[in-house]
């Protein structure tokens, strides 16, 4: 991983696994998004927001993936942490590595990468990239509060 990183701790939810008793595939993705969250929940940094003129800004996905190395069940204590591997003119890429709690050691159970692209929205609907902002900018750098 390269750049600031930021953690959250999560434990496996009965309702997240699937018949084998397993955390389902598609909650690594959500894992990653709630990730990204929290950090910019830590940096003050808005997800979504609205200008005066009414154009929704916000951060929808352009690429999402996900290795997968060992199960998660039940109850099972999971670290994700996240890293910024690039910035470009509208997007953060994201690295997200999830770790299992086993006896006190962190094992790496899965290995996530997300690209979010800076939009803005008009009252039409339409999509178009932004240049992201400034605070993001510079938050997403090396020091940032909220980074470690």
């Amino acid at each position: 991983m390269s750049g600031p990183t930021f953690s959250i701790v999560r434990r496996v939810a009965f309702h997240e696994t699937d018949a084998a008793g397993i955390m389902h595939f598609s909650n690594f993705y959500r894992w990653m998004e709630v990730c990204e969250h929290e950090w910019f929940r830590a940096l003050t940094l808005p997800m979504m927001s609205t200008t005066a003129e009414g154009i929704r800004l916000g951060w929808p996905r352009r690429e999402a993936s996900c290795s997968f190395m060992r199960p998660l069940r039940c109850d099972d204590e999971v670290r994700v942490t996240a890293s910024v591997v690039a910035v470009g003119t509208t997007s953060v890429t994201f690295e997200f590595v999830f770790e299992k709690d086993r006896a006190g050691r962190w094992t790496e159970v899965a290995r996530g990468r997300m690209t979010t692209v800076h939009v803005r929205q008009d009252s039409t609907g339409r999509m178009e990239a932004e240049p992201l902002p400034m605070p993001v900018r510079a938050a997403l750098g090396s020091g940032a509060p909220g980074a470690s």
